[in-house]
């Protein structure tokens, strides 16, 4: 089965750096895996691994409901980022994808 990879790096509007590493299928652009990193805050600190976790099989497109419903869920607090600013590198990182390992 065939997997692209893709990365992306955001500068959010007034807020801090989002970098996206995204693996997903090319057929249904559900992701297989995704890793959040930047220099934003989000409290608690294990959120992150949460909200990757909650991506894991979820279409590319569905990304921000996604986030933003753990973020409720779980009563993150995001500084400097959001949903909305997370989504939108998540479809950079899928625009930039190609076969090859990055």
């Amino acid at each position: 089965m065939v997997a692209l990879q893709g990365k992306s790096v955001y500068k959010v509007p007034q807020g801090k750096l989002l970098k996206i590493f995204l693996d997903f299928g090319p057929a249904d652009s559900r992701i297989n895996s995704v890793k959040i990193t930047g220099d934003f805050f989000l409290h608690p600190e294990n959120g992150i691994e949460l909200i990757e976790k909650k991506l894991r099989g979820v279409r590319i497109a569905e990304a921000e409901g996604i986030v933003t419903k753990a973020v409720q869920e779980n009563l993150l607090q995001f500084f400097g980022a959001g949903p909305e600013s997370i989504a939108l590198a998540i479809k950079m990182a899928a625009e930039n994808a190609s076969e090859d390992k990055l």
